[in-house]
């Protein structure tokens, strides 16, 4: 019996699935995979990715994944200007996935379009004909960011980030209005959503999970760190992204100068792809920056500790539901628990200034029991309510649940 068919459009090729966006929209598609013929459509702009861009091949029925490397940012800006529409808008159209988007749709007979980040709503112009169920995966409000970042970044690029923030929000609403669905990782994503935008119809909530099968072997990896003596308190990320780099900034400037002064050998670890200037300037004796690495988890399985000192946080942070599952204790923010039932005490550590963070670290690394108990306590919450499988799930039940007569009356209307 022939699979039904699902097109799945995505802002950025979701592989190698090392960040939040891409473990999100990895895991969903090879979770679609084993119910649905899945068509995937993404542009590759980082170059080191496009190494893999026949690698969801064998899970997905067909995918044109295009290449946007040479794609300027500036040049998306001059042109989001020109078309008066937000620059991620711009960034992410591409010409080639465009065409293809407009052919699959003529050729063959959607079950649903997923479209995954609001980035992807130029495509749905180039679709041969209205979806029978549009699912939004908006992730988190990226208006939102966008305004955060305008208020506190100041100067030119002040006025650029308050732009987007505008223009997001108005394309996020009426995207939304259009919608069957709406998804958001956490309650507290899709509560904002309401206040900035009034909708709160067709609006879910889908959380983020952990792929177990990946940690089963885990501990056998060699240890990337040296035999130094030092204790290892690791951070994980994209380290381009503005909301990291003003973390480990913060870290390296209010926590460590407070653990050297303790005695403690520790050596704090950023570890992830793009370090941006900032964070490369970070580097000392006792701050190691990496860059990409090939994998994260021998870096973080022989890491002492994870910290996730995040200021601005925009939903379900997947850095430390991987420390969890890692069985490696925590040390965060109120702001990076968002979407994740871990309490303080419990399964984490919740501190809020530099000094909150030295002292947990120290306890924690004086008080290897407590520690151990703080992780296996993580890591039995994941295992219990945060599968990706049960995510797959609750996806499926909001596909098949719309009705695509009274939806497209809907839209009609």
């Amino acid at each position: 019996m022939a699979k039904s068919k699902i097109l799945y459009l995505a802002h950025r090729i979701p592989y190698p699935p090392h960040k939040g966006e891409k473990l999100r929209a990895y895991n969903l598609i090879k979770g679609l995979a084993e119910k649905y013929d899945v068509f995937l459509g993404a542009p590759v702009d980082d170059p080191d990715d496009w190494q893999h861009r026949h690698a969801l091949d064998d899970i997905c029925f067909e995918t044109c994944i295009a290449d946007g490397r040479g794609r300027s940012r500036q040049r998306a800006a001059v042109e989001a200007v020109a078309r008066r529409e937000p620059v991620s808008f711009a960034y992410f159209r591409h010409k080639a996935l465009t065409e293809w988007v407009r052919k699959v749709t003529r050729e063959h007979r959607f079950e649903a379009v997923i479209l995954y980040s609001s980035g992807t709503a130029p495509y749905l112009a180039a679709m041969d004909k209205q979806p029978e169920r549009l699912i939004v995966d908006f992730v988190d409000v990226d208006s939102e960011k966008w305004r955060v970042l305008g208020e506190t970044q100041g100067g030119v690029m002040g006025k650029v980030y308050a732009r987007e923030a505008v223009l997001m929000r108005d394309a996020e609403r009426k995207l939304a209005q259009r919608a069957d669905a709406s998804l958001f990782v956490t309650d507290n994503e899709a509560a904002l959503f309401e206040r900035v935008t009034g909708i709160s119809q067709r609006v879910h909530t889908i959380g983020n999970g952990v792929e177990l099968e990946g940690w089963q072997d885990a501990d056998a990896l060699p240890s990337p760190y040296p035999n130094d003596g030092h204790a290892r308190v690791i951070f994980t990320g994209a380290m381009d992204y503005v909301p990291n780099i003003e973390a480990v900034t913060w870290f390296a400037e209010q926590a460590m100068p407070r653990l050297r002064e303790s005695g403690r050998k520790v050596t704090f670890v950023i570890a992830g792809s793009n370090p941006a200037k900032a964070v490369l300037a970070l580097a000392r004796d006792d701050v190691e920056v990496t860059g990409r690495v090939p994998d994260m988890k021998p870096y973080l399985i022989h890491a002492n500790l994870a910290v996730a000192p995040l200021q601005l946080a925009r939903g379900v942070q997947n850095k430390v539901l991987e420390a969890m599952a890692a069985r490696l204790p925590a040390v965060v923010t109120e702001a990076a628990l968002d979407g994740i039932d871990a309490k303080d005490g419990d399964a984490v550590t919740v501190a809020a200034t530099g000094a909150e963070f030295a002292h947990a670290i120290t306890t924690l690394l004086d008080d290897p029991a407590r520690a151990a108990a703080l992780a296996g306590n993580a890591r039995r919450l994941i295992e219990k309510d945060y599968s990706w499988a049960a995510r797959v799930e609750t996806l499926e039940q909001a596909i098949i649940s719309i009705d695509p007569i009274a939806a497209s009356s809907r839209r009609a209307a």
